[in-house]
């Protein structure tokens, strides 16, 4: 059985960590802040593999940045990039 949402994270995961491989030093923070949270994410949602599709990840995980930034208590110019970088990862993620 398919699980778009994992394999939504997996492809969204691969990309941040090709981004990383890239990156010069100051965006090694927002990657390295979002790939382990992507992976974090993934193990935590309950559902059901047949009842969803897998860009339903990228909202939850949005949902789920809000609460970790309100926690970790980050500027709003690492939220910036974090955000950035994570759209682009799903940007890369959906590109055939």
């Amino acid at each position: 059985m398919s699980d778009p949402i994992a394999a939504r994270a997996d492809a969204i995961h691969e990309a941040l960590l090709s981004m990383e491989r890239e990156a010069g030093a100051d965006d090694l923070f927002p990657l390295g802040y979002l790939i382990p949270q992507v992976l974090l994410v993934v193990d935590q949602l309950d559902y059901d593999p047949t009842d969803v599709d897998g860009e339903e990840f990228d909202a939850v995980f949005h949902d789920w940045l809000d609460d970790t930034f309100a926690q970790d208590g980050m500027s709003e110019t690492d939220q910036t990039a974090v955000r950035q970088f994570f759209n682009q990862a799903c940007q890369q993620a959906s590109t055939p």
